[in-house]
């Protein structure tokens, strides 16, 4: 692939970069370069599983077109546990470096759905049936690895886990964050140990839904922020259940948004419409209180999906979230 002269040069630039402008947290805002900025895009799948065969045209198209400054890349456990590792990581390595030289931020996620040495869900998908696996040594491993290869580059931001949940959390509403949090007080310190600076996201029960707890017991150290995962029918649209599982916490330290989305027709738990869920929880939530985030999934096969079959075309939600991130040319600092 041909790249313009001025992309070849940021990517020469990028260790310069990485020294001059780190991300850091100061109380409930993200900070870069001493001034807070608001981090709003998309999440893109899995670096190997999604991303293949994709163009890399993907993330300036992101950025310029859609006004995003920020991506999330995934890596499932099944593809970190089965596959070649020097091979996983130099892919995700150009998928990071590209969507870095087009003027975006990224969120490296490990992404299992289950928790820590417990219940995994279940895959039903296809594919490797262990693709959510939650072995912890696994996480440990993956992490081991990412502070080592981006560890210095304060522009990447790593999401321990996707989304935590346990079997009672399919009949209770109960939060787990004092039989959660010493597993992500593990990571931190094991990335801190590495020597890596970036900035950390850990997040609550319930499929990273339910953050009640976090704000009396954080975990220890610099730089950490939260995640909070919601779709369409989440507490059958309860604005005010909303409200209650995020407790607030925003007002305490950053909460990024990292996964979120509709879709009219589909019998997956995310069904809906921007008049249910799309207004009502940009209006309350990803604007009233301005709240990072990354709307799942940049994808024409991986929903709720947000381009249509020609990769090009914006789905219903597509428009719902390039609007969103337009909208905010003026107002994200």
């Amino acid at each position: 692939m041909r790249r313009p002269l001025g992309m070849l040069l940021l990517f020469l630039a990028a260790p310069a970069l990485a020294l001059a402008g780190h991300l850091s947290v100061r109380g409930p805002e993200l900070i870069y370069r001493g001034r807070p900025i608001l981090l709003q895009g998309v999440a893109v799948g899995d670096a190997i599983m999604a991303r293949e065969g994709k163009p890399a045209s993907d993330y300036t198209r992101i950025a310029r077109g859609w006004n995003a400054n920020v991506v999330r890349l995934d890596i499932h456990p099944s593809v970190w546990k089965h596959q070649d590792r020097a091979t996983v990581r130099k892919k995700l390595r150009f998928e990071v470096e590209t969507a870095l030289a087009a003027g975006l931020f990224v969120i490296i996620d490990w992404h299992p759905i289950g928790w820590p040495d417990g219940y995994s869900e279940p895959n039903r998908w296809g594919g490797d049936p262990d693709l959510y696996d939650p072995d912890f040594q696994l996480a440990q491993s993956f992490w081991r690895a990412m502070a080592a290869d981006y560890g210095r580059d304060g522009r990447i931001l790593f999401e321990l886990w996707n989304e935590p949940v346990r079997e009672a959390d399919f009949s209770d509403n109960v939060p787990r964050w004092t039989e959660l949090r010493p597993y992500f007080q593990r990571l931190v310190d094991l990335i801190r140990r590495a020597g890596a600076r970036n900035v950390l996201i850990a997040t609550g029960n319930q499929w990273a839904y339910n953050l009640r707890g976090i704000a009396e017991q954080p975990l220890r150290g610099r730089d950490i922020a939260y995640a909070w995962h919601v779709y369409a029918g989440a507490s059958e649209n309860d604005h005010h259940q909303w409200a209650a599982n995020l407790a607030e916490l925003q007002r305490r330290y950053p909460v990024f948004v990292t996964e979120w989305g509709f879709q009219r027709r589909t019998k997956e738990h995310y069904r809906g419409t921007p008049q249910d869920f799309g207004l009502p929880f940009r209006a309350a939530f990803l604007n009233g209180r301005r709240l990072h985030f990354t709307a799942w999934c940049w994808s024409d096969d991986w929903t709720p999906a947000m381009l249509r079959a020609d990769r090009h075309t914006p789905t219903e939600f597509g428009r719902f979230v390039q609007e969103t991130l337009q909208a905010q040319r003026k107002r994200r600092p």
